[in-house]
C-alpha cells in the first residue's frame, strides 16, 4: 500500500503544466499601442515578435515584428481577437511597452487601466508613455537597427535614459493608478515623439540605414490633472522633476564658470528629502538634495588643485541645482496648478486631519505653496589632471 502512494504522489508531481503551450504555437507580444477609433471607442495595435529576426545568426533580412490592429470599445474584447490576424495563440505576459495616444490622454479614455491591472496574464512592470503628435500604432511600427522590436528599444532606451541622465520617470502600472487615485499626487508619463518621416519608419530598409528615415525619442514629460492630459514639460523640466522624486542616479550639469565658459560637472549617489506642511493656512515644502560630483571637464583655466576651486565649484553647483528645481516647481504651480511632485502625499502623511479637511481644495494650495529647494553636493575628484592646459595657452 505504501508503494502505491508513494507511486501515485510522484504520478501527480510529474504532471507538468496544465495549460502549457509550446514555443512554436505562440506569439509573444511585446508591446500595445491605443488610439482612438474612428467609429467605435478604442483602436488597438499589438506587435508580436518575429525571434528568428532578432537573432543576428538566424536573421534573414525580414521584418522583425508583426503589428496588427483592430477596433473596439473594449481592450479585453480586442485582445482576444487579435488571432483573426495573428495565426498563433498570443501571450501577453512578457509586454515591455504600452504606448497612449496623445488623443486617447486628452480626453480622459484610460478606463482600460482597469483591464490591464486586473488581467492575470500582464505583469505590472511595463512602460507606459502618451505618444505626442502622432499615432501611437505609428511609433509601434517603427523599426530600429539595434533591438529591432520598438517594444523592446523603447523599453531599454528609458531605462538607460533613467540611469545615465534622468528625464524618464519609470512609471509603471501600478505609479498610475496610485498617483490617479490618491488626493495629493497627480499621474506623470513619459512622452515620445517620431523624428523624421512616420511612413518611412515601418520599412525594413530603415533599420539598415545609418541614418534612419525616421527614430523614436524621448520627447517630454506628459502631466495630467483629473485623469486627463493636461500638458508637457520639458526633458530638463522632467530632470528636475526627479530631483524632487528622488531618482536621480546619475546625471550631468553644464554650469557657467565665466562668460561663455563651462564646468561639465558629473553628480552621483544622490539623495532628496521632502517636508511639507501647512502652516497658517499656507502650503510649505522643503526639499533637501544632496549628492557626489566629480569635475568632468572644464572650459575655464582655474586650477583644481586649489581647496578654493573645489569650494567654488561646489557653490555653483549647488546653486545651480537649486535654481533650475525652483524654477520648475514654480512653472507647474503657475501654469499647470497640478500636484505632480506628490507634496499633497507628504502633508497627509503627516497631518492627515488636517490634510483631510483641505484635500478637496490641494491643487490651489498647491499652486499657492511656498517651496525651498536646499542643495549639498560635494565635489570628490577631477580626473587625471588638477591644472588644466587651458592655463598654459592664455
Amino acid at each position: 500500500m505504501k508503494k502505491i502512494i508513494a507511486v501515485m504522489a510522484l504520478c501527480c508531481l510529474l504532471t507538468g503544466c496544465w495549460d502549457q503551450k509550446e514555443l512554436a504555437e505562440v506569439t509573444v507580444i511585446t508591446g500595445m499601442a491605443v488610439d482612438k477609433g474612428k467609429d467605435e471607442k478604442y483602436y488597438l495595435s499589438v506587435e508580436g515578435i518575429n525571434a528568428a529576426e532578432l537573432n543576428n545568426r538566424t536573421a534573414g533580412g525580414n521584418a522583425p515584428s508583426i503589428v496588427y490592429g483592430k477596433e473596439g470599445n473594449s481592450l479585453s474584447e480586442l485582445t482576444n481577437q487579435m488571432s483573426e490576424g495573428i495565426s498563433r495563440n498570443l501571450v501577453y505576459s512578457h509586454m515591455r511597452t504600452l504606448i497612449i495616444s496623445e488623443e486617447v490622454a486628452e480626453d480622459g479614455m484610460l478606463e482600460f487601466l482597469d483591464y490591464l491591472e486586473r488581467n492575470r496574464e500582464m505583469r505590472d512592470d511595463f512602460n507606459i508613455v502618451i505618444s505626442r503628435g502622432v499615432r501611437a500604432e505609428e511609433v509601434l511600427k517603427v523599426t530600429y537597427q539595434f533591438q529591432k522590436s520598438t517594444s523592446l528599444k523603447l523599453h531599454t532606451q528609458l531605462d538607460t535614459m533613467e540611469e545615465t541622465w534622468g528625464g524618464d520617470p519609470g512609471v509603471r502600472l501600478n505609479d498610475v493608478i496610485s498617483a490617479w487615485t490618491s488626493p495629493g499626487r497627480q499621474p506623470v508619463m513619459a512622452a515620445v515623439a517620431i523624428k523624421g518621416d512616420p511612413e518611412k519608419g515601418s520599412s525594413v530598409e530603415n533599420m539598415k540605414k545609418v541614418t534612419p528615415d525616421a527614430l523614436v525619442v524621448l520627447d517630454s514629460l506628459a502631466i495630467f490633472e483629473g485623469g486627463r492630459l493636461d500638458g508637457f514639460l520639458s526633458l530638463e523640466d522632467a530632470r528636475n522633476y526627479l530631483w524632487t522624486q528622488d531618482k536621480i542616479k546619475s546625471t550631468s550639469l553644464t554650469i557657467s564658470c565665466g562668460e561663455n565658459r563651462y564646468i561639465d560637472i558629473r553628480i552621483y549617489n544622490t539623495t532628496t528629502k521632502t517636508k511639507a506642511r501647512i502652516e497658517d493656512g499656507k502650503a510649505k515644502v522643503k526639499i533637501d538634495i544632496r549628492g557626489e560630483s566629480y569635475l568632468e571637464g572644464t572650459q575655464c583655466a582655474d586650477s583644481v588643485d586649489s581647496v578654493s576651486t573645489y569650494e567654488d565649484y561646489e557653490e555653483k553647483t549647488e546653486n545651480h541645482i537649486e535654481k533650475i528645481v525652483a524654477d520648475t516647481i514654480r512653472r507647474v504651480q503657475k501654469e499647470d496648478k497640478a500636484d505632480i511632485f506628490g507634496f499633497g502625499d507628504v502633508v497627509r502623511r503627516k497631518d492627515y486631519k488636517h490634510f483631510h479637511e483641505i484635500e478637496a481644495d490641494w491643487d490651489q494650495y498647491f499652486s499657492e505653496a511656498d517651496v525651498e529647494v536646499t542643495a549639498l553636493i560635494k565635489m570628490r575628484r577631477t580626473g587625471i589632471r588638477t591644472k588644466s592646459f587651458l592655463s598654459e595657452t592664455n
